[in-house]
């Protein structure tokens, strides 16, 4: 009897376990991710006046319809991975327009505001070209393919 009881504690931990791995395994897919369109990984740097750009916003915006526009913020070495759903998993494939800002925010007297304690005669101050925070205006087009792609350097210039 004692044996019948440990082969049967045996067979439900098992089957407990079978089920946790089961469960807990993979991708599921909920009313959030069904029907999302493929992404893949999209790396690369901002570069201005041979510096890295630091947290700067790269803003990725599809010429195809079919396409989803996604978003990136830059490292402190300028490095950047897209994102169109979660952190880092990539874009749509296909050709995006990209667009990069990066400002601070200063006073009238034209220092920079670390901490807002009073709204108000406060401005943005570009420290990129300003051009570059228009899809249209950058003149920056990136090619998504089925891959993995690293666009290399994005060099900003005046």
């Amino acid at each position: 009897m004692n044996r019948i009881s440990h082969a049967l504690k045996c067979l439900v931990i098992a089957a407990v376990v079978s089920v946790l791995l089961v469960g807990c395994s993979g991708k599921r897919e909920d009313k959030w991710t069904r029907g999302r369109p493929p992404v893949y990984e999209v790396t690369g740097q901002v570069t201005y006046q041979g510096q890295p750009v630091a947290d700067a916003v790269v803003t990725f915006q599809p010429v195809e319809a079919t396409g989803r526009g996604g978003s990136a913020i830059t490292d402190s070495s300028g490095y950047f991975e897209a994102q169109t759903f979660d952190p880092g998993d990539g874009l749509t494939p296909g050709t995006h327009r990209v667009a990069i800002h990066k400002v601070q925010l200063v006073d009238a007297s034209g220092n920079v505001v670390t901490e807002i304690r009073e709204p108000g005669g406060l401005r943005e101050k570009n420290l990129v070209p300003k051009r570059y925070a228009d899809f249209k205006k950058s003149g920056i087009e990136i090619v998504v393919k089925e891959t993995d792609n690293d666009v290399g350097v994005i060099e900003l210039v005046d």
